[in-house]
């Protein structure tokens, strides 16, 4: 129906310039409200300006009665809730009766938009109380209800995040009462929703000196508003409901839209497996540190009885010619250095008939206490090859014959190289033979650095079958040898680069060592200058012997 301005004016005015009709229609203007009439008994309605702005039709258009022709203007998802509430309005009884509010989304004719309003009215009745006319007005609230759905969505996102989310969250007032809480919460403490939990206190849950704990610290954040964050904390349930566990807890303050500190914010998660386990792993830790000290001690044993099987100093070899009285020497000097506790590199010098010396060197794979088994069994089978040794490769190929069947009885992968020298100071020859190690170096009498030629062999404990060949080399007065395990010769520098026999080769013809002492120490110290500070990696074993005619 037609706006009609003239209906609505009041029919006792005040007094000019106090109160009048155009005044009311600049307020009502000015609250972006607009004011409606509708006739119940001719059905037609009156709209003031803004009500017709609101439905974007110019003023003076015949517009739809929003209430007799709701479903032009109402939203339809609005449409059923608004004739509802309107005829349940209506039909309340007189004694009840109080202003409509409704709120429902109008359709905007021209741009075809939505806008929220609030359609509040008044019902006048007749003298046969029979309902004749609904005064009411409209307000635009599309900015409040926008901002309201805005509000009612982040509330619902943050629900919906904080539900989710493994950890517990929770919020508390001054009185460290739980206000809100999330549903990982509620599991935590046993109650069927999160709203179990509000107006409930940490003593409706935990013991009283756990609580006084929790109580303290929330009014600490709350008073200095410094957060306290992943602190680890034993929960002590109340009543022993449930076991003891453990958390990290954060707690921040929670501050009002004024900026004042209204409660607290808590986060926590359940650490309980975590401690148990950092538990379990320090009692296994110290389990295993004491038997690592009581392991070291027998290592160190070990160590002892290993160095006290290495003789401090080795006699010289001395053989009387019968004929003519003259005297042969073979004079040694040996070091012996592990990388580790014990070691799997290991030496025999041992006399053989009236006028021969055998000289073993072994470097067992691996280091520590299982070479050193190895090691100490190979001294064991020296005295059961001691037949063999004035011939060199005889003696390794029973060597390995026997390592091999040990090996393969105790089903394991082991192996060691050795070399094997024979002196025989009567026939002044040397005999060696090698099982994978490398060669020893010659420094002849004339003062060259030389490695013999000695057949290639596999190392000892491999194949059974291994067949181990000789060669001699013959003794002149003056001339030094030097047996080593490959700790010397493969040690590295900083830059990962081997010392390798020629370095060493070369280091003793530069200096010319005048006996077999001074050799093995020139060796030491071309090995001491190329390695630095580099850590020894391998054992090193170092044997020598010079020989002399007197």
């Amino acid at each position: 129906m037609m706006s009609d301005d003239a209906s609505f004016k009041p029919h006792n005015s005040a007094a000019p310039g106090v109160f009048n009709w155009e005044m009311v229609r600049k307020a009502l203007r000015a609250a972006e409200e607009g004011v409606y009439c509708w006739d119940m008994e001719t059905g037609k309605i009156f709209y003031t300006e803004q009500c017709l702005r609101m439905m974007g039709l110019p003023f003076r258009e015949i517009a739809p009665n929003i209430f007799t022709e709701s479903e032009r203007t109402i939203h339809p998802e609005d449409l059923q809730f608004f004739r509802s509430s309107v005829q349940r309005y209506i039909d309340m009884p007189m004694v009840a009766a109080s202003p409509m509010r409704v709120e429902v989304r109008l359709l905007n004719l021209r741009s075809r938009g939505w806008r929220w309003i609030r359609v509040n009215g008044l019902l006048e009745r007749g003298r046969d109380l029979k309902p004749v006319r609904l005064v009411g007005v409209w307000v635009d609230i599309t900015r409040r209800k926008m901002s309201d759905m805005r509000a009612l969505e982040d509330q619902n996102f943050f629900r919906t995040l904080i539900n989710y989310l493994p950890d517990n969250i929770y919020f508390k007032n001054r009185e460290s009462r739980f206000v809100l809480a999330n549903e990982a919460t509620a599991r935590k403490m046993h109650v069927r929703t999160p709203a179990d939990l509000i107006g409930c206190r940490d003593t409706n849950f935990f013991t009283e000196s756990m609580a006084e704990v929790a109580r303290a610290e929330e009014l600490n954040v709350m008073n200095t508003g410094v957060p306290i964050t992943n602190r680890i904390h034993r929960e002590t349930w109340k009543n022993g409901k449930q076991r003891n566990s453990w958390s990290r807890v954060s707690k921040f303050p929670w501050y009002g839209h004024d900026g004042n500190i209204k409660g607290i914010v808590g986060i926590s998660s359940d650490v309980t497996e975590l401690i148990e386990a950092q538990r379990r792993y320090q009692r296994i830790a110290e389990q295993l540190d004491q038997r690592n000290r009581a392991l070291e001690k027998e290592i160190s044993l070990a160590r002892e009885v290993q160095r006290a099987l290495q003789p401090l100093r080795l006699p010289d070899r001395v053989w009387t010619n019968p004929n003519d009285g003259s005297r042969r020497r073979a004079t040694f000097h040996h070091v012996y250095m592990p990388s580790t506790g014990v070691a799997g590199d290991c030496f025999e010098v041992f006399p053989v008939g009236d006028s021969g010396v055998g000289m073993l060197i072994c470097d067992v794979m691996g280091h520590g206490v299982s070479a050193a088994l190895i090691a100490a069994m190979l001294r064991g089978l020296m005295e059961q090859v001691a037949n063999l040794a004035d011939t060199p490769g005889l003696l390794l190929s029973s060597l390995n014959r026997q390592l091999y069947r040990i090996f393969s009885q105790a089903n394991i992968t082991m192996f060691s190289s050795a070399c094997y020298v024979y002196l025989d100071l009567d026939r002044q020859r040397l005999t060696l033979s090698g099982a994978g190690h490398p060669a020893p170096i010659v420094m002849t009498a004339d003062g060259k650095a030389v490695l013999p030629a000695i057949p290639r062999s596999p190392a000892l404990g491999l194949i059974e079958s291994a067949l181990f060949r000789e060669s001699e080399i013959p003794l002149e007065p003056g001339m030094k040898l030097m047996l080593y395990t490959d700790g010397l010769t493969e040690a590295h520098n900083g830059k990962g680069d081997e010392l390798g026999a020629v370095r060493v080769m070369n280091y003793l013809q530069e200096r010319q060592p005048v006996n077999i002492t001074e050799m093995i120490n020139i060796a030491l110290a071309c090995m001491h200058n190329f390695t630095g500070d580099a850590d020894q990696e391998d054992d090193i074993c170092m044997l020598g012997v010079e020989f002399l005619s007197e």
